[in-house]
């Protein structure tokens, strides 16, 4: 014979409560006395009651959770902003849902679509770049932050929260600099994002300061797409070029890691032949016997930022655009070599 699933009415009945009293000690949002909270919470858990959310969020008008879609939740940087979010957001009593695109715009479109489906709460993006028109219908109905990438296109209204790009890749590149590295391989992200335009703006930046012009003609620019492979296939190319640089930089940890693992294998030395820095910090860097220089940032912080300010949408979504914007820690390595 089946089990029948216990209901709020059973639990109230073996309380000797009401229905009402026992879903304002499960919701939190009236005063009960703590031996009557202490009581009804002891019977959900010996009767092994289960509220059912899907009620609840008809009723409310909530569902209790908060979507995260992410670029590469493979990477440690983005791991760590959903660990910030969710830890912000667990005391409120909100849940997170987690989606990684690899960067796909179709499979951002079809998570997005997912998740107004689940009746999401609010939406924290790190956008792919290319979805732009329905991420600003569902923004008119929806509360949303966004890390890492801005929308290209206006109209956003919500929250941005990310590190200063154009800095990081300046003082990396000025790190190189100090060295005498002019010829300076950069191994930069999709030209459409504008995380990979702003790093491009800092690299720009350095460069014109010692009179070199990083436009068209220039010879050491490789288009990845911030995966380890981009990164890998870029030293490929790399030693195709009529005249090699004597300085390697990626846009990314994930593409440093892949410059670094092609050099390894095609049997050239750091930082004897190639200088290497790279944006973003990488895990456990001082465990590496090839150092690179990093531009670090607290993905931690981000993420906290992100999750603060949607909890504060979710209760206001008047309120004016926010931006948090941090400042990078560089990590000096032991991969540059004085020129």
């Amino acid at each position: 014979m089946t089990k029948q699933k216990c209901t709020i009415k059973d639990v109230a009945d073996q309380c000797g409560v009401s229905t009402a009293t026992v879903s304002r000690v499960l919701n939190d949002n009236y005063f009960v006395t703590p031996e009557l909270k202490h009581r009804v919470l002891t019977t959900v858990n010996e009767l092994g009651y289960i509220p059912n959310s899907v009620a609840r969020s008809l009723k409310m008008n909530t569902s209790g959770i908060i979507g995260y879609i992410t670029s590469d939740i493979s990477n440690g940087y983005h791991i760590m902003i959903a660990k910030a979010i969710e830890d912000i957001i667990r005391p409120h009593n909100y849940n997170l849902i987690v989606c990684s695109t690899s960067n796909s715009k179709d499979a951002e479109k079809r998570y997005l679509k997912s998740l107004i489906g689940k009746n999401i709460d609010a939406l924290v993006l790190n956008t792919s770049g290319e979805n732009d028109s329905f991420i600003l219908r569902m923004n008119k109905m929806l509360p949303m932050v966004l890390v890492n990438r801005r929308l290209s296109t206006p109209g956003f209204h919500g929250d941005f929260a990310d590190c200063n790009n154009s800095l990081g890749m300046y003082l990396l590149t000025k790190e190189l600099i100090k060295h005498g590295h002019k010829k300076i391989f950069l191994v930069q992200g999709p030209r459409h994002l504008s995380n990979t335009k702003e790093r491009l703006e800092g690299f720009e930046k350095a460069m014109a300061e010692i009179g070199i012009d990083v436009g068209e003609n220039y010879p050491f620019l490789y288009q990845g797409d911030y995966s380890l492979q981009s990164g890998y296939d870029s030293v490929k190319y790399m030693q195709s070029l009529p005249i090699l640089p004597t300085a390697i930089l990626a846009a990314n940890n994930t593409m440093t890691i892949g410059v670094l693992k092609a050099l390894n294998e095609y049997g050239l030395s750091v930082p004897k032949q190639f200088s290497i820095a790279g944006f973003n910090g990488i895990d456990h860097l001082e465990l590496m016997t090839v150092r690179p220089t990093m531009a670090y940032y607290d993905p931690y912080k981000i993420g906290m930022a992100a999750g603060k300010s949607i909890l504060e949408r979710i209760e206001d979504n008047s309120i004016d655009n926010r931006e948090y914007i941090f400042s990078p820690t560089i990590i000096a390595g032991n991969a540059i070599s004085n020129i």
